[in-house]
């Protein structure tokens, strides 16, 4: 259990952190923030202030894929009413279900995966075909020969 002493000090460090970072965007130096705000020095404010941001980025990760979780959720369920009608031929349906693929593919990133038009699309060919393309644009032909010798024999290349 949490003492009410430690709250009350989470408070009092949330609440000049929240100040540090609104007078920093207000373009005040940290060494002036630190004589404001009662701190050690510039160092301990640019500290602080980076905590800061970065509680505030992972926050904002954590909401987003909270968000994208409740979203295929929601395809979920118009997937699970639409999917029997559309597996007996249901033109109606048929077009619905595609248009659910078609969000959950975007969602989720499916969409751009083997753009670059691979065989295959797992990322070690995507890889490859990339550094092969890149080679053939701007190395000479001796290099790409023992670069891709290398790679299909699993050797290092020393």
């Amino acid at each position: 259990m949490v003492s009410s002493k430690k709250r009350a000090s989470a408070t009092v460090v949330a609440e000049r952190r929240a100040k540090a970072v609104q007078m920093r965007i207000a373009g005040i130096s940290p060494t002036i923030i630190a004589e404001n705000l009662g701190y050690s020095g510039s160092a301990a404010v640019i500290k602080d202030i980076t905590r800061s941001m970065q509680k505030a980025a992972k926050a904002e990760h954590l909401a987003s894929e909270h968000l994208l979780q409740i979203e295929i959720d929601r395809l979920d369920r118009l997937m699970a009413s639409v999917w029997a009608k559309a597996l007996s031929g249901d033109v109606k349906a048929v077009d619905q279900a595609e248009k659910l693929i078609a969000r959950r593919c975007s969602l989720l990133g499916l969409d751009l995966i083997n753009r670059n038009g691979s065989e295959n699309s797992d990322v070690v060919s995507l890889l490859g075909n990339l550094f092969a393309s890149l080679q053939a644009r701007n190395a000479p032909d001796d290099v790409a020969v023992e670069v891709v010798d290398a790679i299909e024999t699993g050797e290092d290349s020393q």
